[in-house]
């Protein structure tokens, strides 16, 4: 009851600070050890993940997601390496992430990054309903901040919930852009003379999920698991750049629209399964991405990697 009281105050509090980072665009996070920045300026976006348990900050992970190109830089040697169940029983329990936990532990906080597509009802991946998505570009970044489980029958099985934030970049190719012409989202091509050098839209949503956690005992610890369920999503941002260069005013980096007329609410299908502190993932949104009616009749789909903390 505590701990659910705690989940509650703690949402209601920072749900308005997520709110107001979107002007200054920088968000500081810090989480069961670990602190979180995550920098979002134009046409790029930039996420460290620092561990202070020792008293001295380590960085355990860094990734620049650009508009044109990405990176990401895992340390996770001293993190996941010391766990692996066939090691020594005295370098398994070494403190760090999650190892050796006898109780079950919710496998949501944490950070994540996966490849983004687009299906109709058909499930056909990629060009669908005639947007011409980049599937090599396109990406969703996730930072989970609270967590919580309610275990059922025993320590094997648990409802998992939390809170957290979920960008996704949409990106266009075959210079083209989405625009909003007579109350309707749809692919339209580049003004002439115009060649983007990308083209994407980006949407922020505050998630909530709700999900079955089966966590077996193996070694005495809790430390496989797999999760399914659903993740909620409220949209609170969404914003389409554009960048080309114009040979009057040089290279041009702008948002030239805001909502598109996409879904204010989301649900998601997921499915999670993992060992220790690393999970992957895979995602389906029977919710379309634009609101029935006023747009492409496309679905997000996505599969990546979590980090947890």
């Amino acid at each position: 009851m505590k701990k659910s009281a705690l989940f509650l105050i703690a949402l209601t509090v920072f749900a308005p600070a997520v709110l107001s980072a979107q002007d200054t665009r920088d968000t500081t996070v810090r989480f069961n050890g670990k602190t979180i920045y995550v920098h979002d300026s134009i046409g790029r976006m930039k996420v460290s993940v620092m561990d202070g348990d020792s008293g001295n900050y380590r960085k355990v992970y860094e990734g620049i997601f650009a508009d044109e190109k990405s990176y990401e830089r895992f340390n996770v040697t001293q993190e996941v390496g010391m766990y692996i169940p066939i090691l020594k029983n005295k370098y398994r329990h070494r403190e760090g992430c999650r190892a050796g936990r006898r109780s079950m532990e919710p496998h949501w906080a944490g950070f994540g990054v996966g490849r983004l597509t687009t299906a109709d009802n058909n499930m056909n991946i990629g060009y669908t309903a005639g947007i011409p998505l980049n599937k090599g570009k396109s990406n969703e970044v996730m930072l989970n901040i609270l967590e919580g489980i309610l275990p059922i029958g025993g320590t094997t099985f648990g409802i998992t919930s939390g809170f957290g934030l979920n960008w996704r970049s949409y990106h266009i190719e075959q210079n083209k852009h989405l625009l909003v012409k007579d109350a309707v989202t749809g692919v339209y091509d580049a003004p002439a003379g115009v060649t983007y050098r990308y083209s994407r839209m980006r949407t922020l949503h505050l998630t909530v999920p709700l999900m079955i956690e089966f966590q077996p005992t193996m070694w005495r610890r809790h430390n496989f698991f797999l999760t399914a369920g659903v993740v909620g999503g409220w949209n609170v941002m969404n914003t389409y750049r554009v960048m080309y260069d114009d040979p009057s005013e040089g290279r041009v980096n702008r948002v030239e629209s805001r909502g598109l007329q996409t879904n204010p609410l989301t649900l998601d299908i997921m499915v999670q399964i993992g060992y220790s502190c690393i999970g992957f993932y895979a995602k389906y949104s029977p919710v379309g991405v634009f609101q029935q009616g006023k747009g492409a009749d496309v679905h997000a789909a996505s599969i990546g990697c979590m980090l947890h903390f």
